[in-house]
């Protein structure tokens, strides 16, 4: 995993500080006696303090009530041993597979506060990867369709144990600007920690222990969160109109509105912040001419945002779709959401099947929606189109699983 420079040096560190758990070894860069390590040496003892406190603190959390994660193997010290140098934070196991962490000796943040609240944050997540080892180690294969949802865990537990701390905003850039990535993204794995935050404020502590302790062998996240969704009576992927799925109905609708006080997705500082999410085209609505959307396409388990504002008095919207396959085969999803001046959402509308739904004998549907605009005081329209296709574990996930859904949209105030 390392080069052969790096294993010595992490091999030859000098000093070691013991907690409960844990064991960090590192080294001084400038020391009062002795070669001093450079790069690979810390300036101060308050760096390797912060770190052990936050490795403590997230090992304390996820071994407690309402987690109770089973303690993780350890050496004949039985202590997790941490190793600090000038390499970027990461989990690996040994060569007889105990897991083990990496954690810098440095890092770029321009304020001693930023460096700690970093290094605090970095010691709690590479801690949860150690803790979920137990279930899935790094180096079983049946682990790899895992690694967006153990890295989604691990940002949740910054957020919990590290709380008020905002490192981990340096992931939602991309979660915010680019919403059609797909949610197992490989390269955007990090910004599963908003869903998983997500599952964790609507359904709980137990739904997502349940998902990932009682997942079944060979079974792939999305699979297993249908599965437990499925025992608690709820769905969690469902491209039926009606049907108030998790995925569509649920997290990808309530993000958008995070300053909405009866949100789940309640978050003023990532908005203050960052903004909502990214919309991929606006629209201003008129009786006059219709908006439209000639061709679009989204990924598996991802969304667009559509905003249609209302610049005149109308009395009703048609919002129309088309989708570009067999209806057997139709992922897509797509509600209305109808929001005030205030930019809270009133109500929401789902797209069904229109009644002339097969379009000149072609693989062509028609969903559409007449949604009457009869509230005082509303603004504008969000129309959220979300595929809801998905990789299963069947699948090869080093594969790209660029699964576009094609789709058209029109829009015409009356």
């Amino acid at each position: 995993m390392f080069s052969r420079e790096i294993s010595e040096i992490i091999k030859g560190l000098p000093n070691e500080l013991l907690s409960e758990h844990f064991a960090i070894r590192y080294g001084d860069r400038n020391p009062r006696s002795g070669p001093g390590l450079g790069v690979h040496g810390v300036r101060d003892r308050v760096l390797i303090l912060t770190y052990l406190q936050a490795l403590e603190n997230l090992y304390r959390t996820m071994t407690s009530p309402p987690w109770n994660w089973p303690a993780p193997a350890t050496d004949p010290s039985g202590r997790i041993r941490v190793f600090v140098c000038d390499e970027d934070p990461t989990t690996f196991h040994d060569d007889e597979r105990f897991p083990c962490i990496v954690l810098p000796s440095r890092s770029d943040e321009p304020t001693t506060n930023g460096e700690l609240l970093r290094a605090a944050a970095e010691a709690v997540h590479e801690a949860t990867h150690v803790l979920n080892f137990a279930k899935r180690p790094h180096y079983e294969t049946s682990s790899n369709p895992w690694v967006w949802f153990d890295e989604g865990m691990a940002v949740l537990m910054e957020t919990l144990v590290a709380a008020g701390n905002p490192d981990y905003f340096r992931f939602l850039r991309n979660w915010i600007d680019i919403p059609e990535t797909p949610l197992d993204e490989s390269e955007e794995k990090y910004q599963s920690g908003i869903f998983v935050g997500y599952l964790h404020r609507r359904l709980g502590v137990d739904f997502v222990k349940r998902v990932w302790m009682e997942s079944d062998e060979g079974e792939g996240p999305i699979e297993a969160l249908e599965r437990t969704a499925k025992e608690q009576d709820l769905t969690f992927l469902s491209a039926a109109p009606h049907m108030k799925d998790i995925f569509a109905s649920g997290y990808c609708v309530d993000p958008f509105f995070m300053c909405d006080h009866r949100s789940v997705h309640l978050s003023p500082d990532i908005f203050y912040r960052f903004g909502e999410r990214a919309i991929s085209q606006s629209f201003s609505l008129n009786v006059k001419s219709p908006c439209e959307v000639n061709e679009d396409s989204l990924d598996h388990l991802s969304c667009r945002y559509y905003k249609f504002r209302l610049i005149q008095p109308v009395k009703k919207v048609v919002v129309e779709m088309r989708v570009f396959e067999p209806l057997a085969k139709n992922k897509l999803k797509c509600q209305v959401v109808i929001v005030d001046a205030d930019n809270q959402p009133v109500r929401i509308e789902p797209l069904d099947l229109a009644s002339k739904s097969f379009l000149s004998g072609s693989n062509k549907y028609q969903f559409s929606a007449t949604v009457p605009i009869t509230d005082h005081g509303l603004d504008h329209l969000i129309l959220v189109v979300t595929n809801c296709g998905k990789v299963t574990s069947t699948d090869n996930y080093e594969d790209e699983h660029d699964d576009d859904k094609f789709y058209s949209i029109k829009v015409r105030a009356q």
